[in-house]
Order: C-alpha cells, then sequence, then structure tokens
C-alpha cells in the first residue's frame, strides 16, 4: 500500500464517521544516518496506524505538507515493528549528497485526542558521504613500430565524472603529462579510462604516475 493511499483511506474513514485528529500530536523524528549509504532514522510516533518516511533532495514542500514530487528520492511506507520500536533502515542505497528527511504518520483516533499521532514531523537533513574510492594504474599495450604506449587507469567505486593527469619523465629529464576522465555510472561498480600517447623522448624505462585533484593515486613502471 503506497503512502499516499494510506492517506486517502484515512480521509475516507473520517468521513464516514471516524473523526480526523485535528488536536494531534505530530510524530517527532529524532535522529537521521546512514549505514553503507542505506538511511536509518529514529522517531516517535505513538500509536500511529500508518508512517511513511521521505528523503528528497531539496526540502521545497507542496501545500498539502510533502516533498515536491519532482525532489523525493525514497519514500518508504514503514512496517507495524518499524513503527513500534521507532527505527528505520531504508533497503534501499542512495546516492552520496545531502537529502531532507521527514516522517509523515496517520492514527485512526476516535473520539479526536492529543495523545493520538497524525501529521509532519520536522525535517532533517542528512549527509551521505562518497565512499572510499581505490585506484589502479596499468601501462599497456606497447606499439613501438609507431611509438605509442596506452596507460589505463580504473576507479573502483566510481559514480560520477573524475579528471586526473598522467606524467612521466622524458630523457631530457623533463616531464609531460596528458589529461583524461574517468566516467562513473554506479557506486557499487568500477569503472576504467584508457589514454594513448606518444611514446616520443621516454627512456628504456618509465614510470607513469596518476594524480587526482594534485594527489598522487596510482604509480606503474613500463619498459617502453
Amino acid at each position: 500500500m503506497s503512502a499516499r493511499l494510506a492517506v486517502t483511506i484515512a480521509t475516507a474513514l473520517a468521513a464516514l464517521g471516524f473523526p480526523g485528529t485535528a488536536f494531534a500530536a505530530p510524530p517527532k523524528l529524532l535522529s537521521v544516518g546512514q549505514q553503507n549509504r542505506h538511511p536509518t532514522a529514529t522517531f516517535s510516533a505513538p500509536g500511529a496506524d500508518f508512517a511513511t518516511m521521505y528523503l528528497a533532495t531539496k526540502p521545497d514542500r507542496g501545500s498539502d505538507g510533502h516533498f515536491l514530487d519532482e525532489n523525493v528520492k525514497e519514500s518508504d511506507f514503514l512496517t507495524s515493528d518499524e513503527i513500534q520500536r521507532g527505527a528505520w533502515l531504508d533497503t534501499s542505497q542512495v546516492d552520496p549528497g545531502l537529502y531532507y528527511v521527514m516522517l509523515e504518520a496517520t492514527q485512526f483516533c476516535y473520539p479526536p485526542d492529543p495523545a493520538c499521532t497524525e501529521g509532519f514531523s520536522s525535517v532533517l537533513t542528512l549527509e551521505v558521504p562518497k565512499p572510499s574510492s581505490t585506484f589502479r594504474g596499468h601501462v599497456g599495450p606497447v606499439f613501438r613500430f609507431i611509438r605509442i604506449v596506452y596507460v589505463d587507469l580504473t576507479v573502483r567505486p566510481l559514480g560520477e565524472r573524475l579528471r586526473y593527469r598522467v606524467c612521466w619523465p622524458l630523457r631530457t629529464k623533463k616531464r609531460r603529462c596528458a589529461s583524461g576522465v574517468v566516467v562513473g555510472y554506479s557506486w557499487n561498480s568500477s569503472a576504467s579510462d584508457s589514454l594513448s600517447l606518444s611514446m616520443r623522448g621516454m627512456a628504456k624505462r618509465t614510470t607513469f604516475t596518476w594524480y587526482v585533484n594534485g594527489r598522487r593515486v596510482a604509480a606503474k613502471t613500463a619498459i617502453t
């Protein structure tokens, strides 16, 4: 059952003689967090019959109190056990970023009672950090007859575009660099990029070093 359907049912029951809880207390969202990019929350919604957790990328809300649909990343209809325990762990992972979290609760309360739970909680912010990535540089193949060498950079995991540079020394003691972009589509998967480099001026053995945001992330030595 969707969260909107639950609210519709509550409204229909009220029209049939089960008044809403006009003086009811809203649920309380106590804390938010994440476990391996699975959002978590603790809350208080005593007696609630239905509860829904919302995760949005912006705090903007409509006149009915809900986040604007285009900004909603997750909406999870809570189980009775979750409502009783006051604890939620989202089964879905979300991408790194800043999110706004809100709880909606509905209680069929008759007659209206201030002890009932109804409405929206306050909104809390959740920062989901990027997972740590590992970097691996690879050299090859080497085409000596056309003086071209291929170098690869693999990043695991990667869910965004990442600019990098690869640099190598020349026989003249100078250094040459080339730039590339690794395009990642999932924070659960790796991504790679390959560059073809001219071997002009390279020594018989060359060390290639990769940099991201000025930081050395990988190095590989090969016969060139």
